[in-house]
């Protein structure tokens, strides 16, 4: 079998070199319910004006939509552990969302969903 080459696998990057992630629950205290899509985009652009493109792009932040629940207003986001700081202060300056306005409260941070949630 000369002529095949062998396709080489990516390495896993070991546990000391990963980025080790963190989940931060809140509830959104407002008048009117907020839609995922409208929560998702405003995160978005709030944190990319204060912050800027570079700093955003440090978060790794992703809002988990499974997590989402629009009766209680509840959800998740996720970040890295250098970013929670940030992320948290990020949360406190967003005031409105389109016309309603809102009230950022943080429930839980924690390294692992399961004790978050819990």
């Amino acid at each position: 079998m000369v002529g095949i080459k062998r396709i080489k696998r990516l390495k896993i990057l070991p546990p000391t070199l990963r980025e080790r992630e963190r989940y931060i629950r809140f509830k959104i205290v407002s008048e009117e319910k907020i839609v995922f899509s409208d929560l998702e985009q405003a995160l978005t652009n709030y944190f990319l004006d204060y912050y800027g493109e570079f700093l955003f792009s440090q978060f790794s932040l992703k809002l988990i939509k499974n997590l989402w629940k629009e009766k209680k207003q509840d959800g998740v986001i996720k970040c890295n552990h250098l970013s929670v700081p940030w992320v948290i202060a990020g949360l406190g300056i967003i005031d409105r969302i389109g016309d309603q306005r809102i009230i950022f409260k943080i429930v839980k941070i924690s390294g692992t969903l399961k004790k978050v949630l819990s």
